[in-house]
């Protein structure tokens, strides 16, 4: 089997509760310089990301599995957050996309740990490849320089 199946594997198994889930994403969305984030700082994430207030309390009810039929809102709240669909905190959500999910949260824990807005990200998708290109160019030039 090859390491990325078993990782695809692996992360497919350890996602099946919603407390595993949970904890999957804390684990997986931080800063690429640090370890996973506390319970009050999810909620602060969640607050700064959504508006919505989330105790640090709730946070820890979700990771130990004493919360586990939260209200829409905190699932909504949380999707957005991290960056995954609603969908993802539920039973029947389709684990084939594990793969691709995982490279979505990491990417997301990569442009926080840049501190990058997303007002700061859209012209740059806006540009066409090959200007898109040079800039990546210019940061790994930039980034191979220091």
């Amino acid at each position: 089997m090859s390491e990325e199946s078993t990782g695809v594997a692996e992360a497919e198994s350890a996602r099946r509760s919603l407390a595993d889930k949970v904890n999957w994403l804390i684990g997986t969305a931080r800063l690429a310089d640090r370890g996973p984030y506390s319970n009050p700082e999810v909620a602060g994430l969640i607050q700064r990301t959504t508006g919505e207030r989330v105790s640090d309390t709730t946070v820890w009810k979700l990771r130990n599995g004493q919360a586990a039929n939260p209200q829409m809102k905190l699932i909504e709240a949380m999707a957005r957050t991290f960056g995954v669909p609603p969908g993802f905190f539920f039973a029947d959500y389709d684990t084939s996309q594990a793969g691709l999910l995982q490279e979505e949260v990491e990417l997301l824990a990569l442009v926080r740990s840049a501190n990058i807005s997303p007002d700061q990200l859209r012209p740059i998708l806006g540009l066409s490849p090959a200007a898109r290109q040079a800039v990546i160019d210019l940061i790994v030039a930039v980034t191979a320089a220091r």
